[in-house]
């Protein structure tokens, strides 16, 4: 079974981290969205958690396996960083949305009942990261339990190529 272990995603991060070594990131349990509306980021929250049981906007890591697309959200390209649990987590993803952030522009605004209706059609789900990570659409992922700490940031070039995960121990 592929996992975030065997599987390389990326992540964007800005220049407030540190790039030069691996470190050990606390996902926030409050994140406030960046280049979302407030709205569309509540409604959404809502949604993922009426839907899974778990606000994927506000205390997801969201990550990608394309490094184009994560460089996106990079301050730099040397800050696009592998990213690793390290404990237990869930994820989900959506065949059919590559990066919400499009229907969350289009959407800032909307009616809520209208963002509902379109992340419903989305037909967002919390299995097969094989085809998550194949599909190149971006994945949310949280921690079991919110509080314990899951996610590492890894710099080093060597496994930025596709290549497994040595095991963590």
């Amino acid at each position: 079974m592929d996992t975030f272990e065997t599987l390389q995603f990326f992540r964007g991060l800005s220049d407030e981290y540190s790039i030069d070594k691996t470190s050990i990131i606390v996902p926030r349990k409050d994140r406030r969205p960046r280049n979302s509306s407030p709205h569309f980021h509540e409604v959404a929250d809502k949604w993922f958690l009426d839907k899974f049981g778990i606000p994927y906007r506000s205390q997801g890591v969201f990550v990608i396996a394309r490094v184009l697309s994560a460089s996106a959200y990079a301050t730099s390209p040397d800050h696009v960083v592998r990213v690793i649990p390290l404990s237990t987590y869930r994820f989900c993803w959506s065949k059919k949305i590559s990066d919400l952030l499009f229907g969350a522009q289009k959407l800032a605004n909307a009616p809520a009942e209208k963002i509902k209706d379109f992340l419903e059609s989305a037909c967002y789900q919390e299995d097969d990261l094989s085809a998550a990570h194949s599909s190149g659409n971006e994945v949310k992922s949280r921690p079991r339990f919110v509080g314990q700490f899951s996610w590492i940031f890894n710099k080093d070039p060597a496994l930025r190529v596709k290549r497994p995960m040595p095991q963590l121990v």
